[in-house]
């Protein structure tokens, strides 16, 4: 069972329906707030060749405090530093349990002091690396369970993430996924979003459903933290301080976008597929999409750093975001292009920064590669 808890609780990354049947027009893009188009400048990553350039499985991506791009491989158990032009400085980690090494890293964070923080459910908790890749110590002990994932960097070098925590109760198993802040216990200091329900093995997708596709997340280097539910008939973000404290809402009418029976069969499969890979069993594998696409997806949140909340729309064909100002101003939207292949169903992680955008796939046609998306221009600023 703890196997399996393990592979549960590891990210998926977002889900955009970039495929099938839906024509463009049929989405909705707010046809009165400026639109950006943005490109790549540069891609880091190789299908074969020099072995620091050639990936395994990319679960993050961000950017150090010196403007480096930190990767890691999931698959290689370590992170790779490239400089801001894609060339190689150093490997982080390796694969093994002993001091400095990783078993199955499932989520990466910068802290405000520069040093690195990784996320291993299967190594024990939340090991600290120092800036120049030393390693410093298991920083936090979650003594096995409930390891958060997604992590993103925040004030006094603490991290939010998503955590999965398991418990028997009256025989039966209930989990708890939240959304909180951890500083230096495994405890969190502060929860901004908590769901608890009962567990069915033999119901994958009421799983994925109140845990990994419930929520999307993101915080600001200041701790200010974005919560959205994900859903496919309500567009809402909520934003809470630090401390937990509730902001304000940012909400919108955004028209349903149904799926075409392609993405639909796309999406089974390819969710089925990551599931194996992380040894779900067989059994338990039984994923029935919802039948229209999420109004904003999971890991479908990012904050650039200037009070600017950036947010993906679900319902597009292209991979497009709107931002926004923290007081709910609709400034811009950004159409990312030269990302994907318009006419596939792919899984791709856009990592909104305040250095720029760096944007991976877990399910590359070719081969895993990093993306390097220059911060666009926004109107208004």
């Amino acid at each position: 069972m703890r196997k399996f808890f393990c592979a549960c609780i590891l990210p998926l990354t977002v889900l955009t329906g970039c495929g099938g049947e839906t024509p463009p027009e049929e989405a909705f893009v707010d046809p009165s707030v400026d639109t950006v188009f943005v490109m790549p400048s540069d891609t880091i990553g190789i299908l074969m060749g020099d072995s620091n350039y050639v990936f395994g499985t990319i679960g993050d991506a961000l950017y150090t405090n010196e403007g480096n791009i930190a990767v890691l491989d999931e698959a290689g158990c370590c992170i790779k530093v490239f400089n801001p032009s894609g060339e190689f400085l150093m490997q982080i980690g390796r694969e093994g349990s002993g001091p400095g090494e990783m078993l199955y890293p499932g989520g990466m964070t910068l802290l405000s002091d520069g040093s690195f923080g990784v996320l291993d459910q299967a190594g024990g908790g939340f090991s600290r690396f120092n800036a120049d890749g030393s390693f410093d110590s298991l920083y936090i002990d979650f003594r096995g369970q409930g390891v958060p994932q997604w992590a993103w960097g925040v004030d006094d070098c603490a991290f939010v993430g998503a955590s999965s925590v398991s418990r028997m109760q009256d025989d039966a198993i209930t989990i708890t996924f939240s959304v909180g802040r951890w500083e230096d216990s495994p405890d969190p200091t502060v929860v901004y979003f908590e769901n608890a329900f009962p567990f069915n093995p033999a119901d994958m997708a009421s799983f994925l459903e109140n845990a990994i596709f419930s929520v999307a997340f993101a915080a600001d280097r200041d701790g200010v933290v974005y919560v959205a539910p994900v859903s496919s008939s309500e567009y809402r973000i909520d934003i809470y301080g630090p401390d937990g404290t509730f902001i304000s809402s940012i909400t919108r009418d955004i028209p349903r976008v149904e799926k075409s029976p392609a993405e639909i069969e796309d999406e089974t499969a390819m969710i089925s597929a990551i599931l194996r890979e992380r040894g779900v069993p067989e059994h338990m594998i039984d994923y029935s999409p919802d039948p229209f696409h999420w109004m904003i997806p999971p890991q479908g949140i990012g904050a650039d750093g200037m009070g600017r909340i950036w947010v993906q729309n679900g319902t597009t064909r292209d991979p497009v975001m709107d931002v926004y100002s923290r007081d709910g101003e609709h400034l811009a939207v950004v159409n990312i292009g030269g990302v994907m292949k318009p006419d596939i169903l792919d899984f791709v992680n856009f990592k909104v920064q305040p250095q720029g955008i760096l944007a991976y796939s877990m399910q590359d046609m070719e081969y895993p590669r990093i993306y390097v998306i220059p911060m666009p221009e926004i109107p208004g600023e």
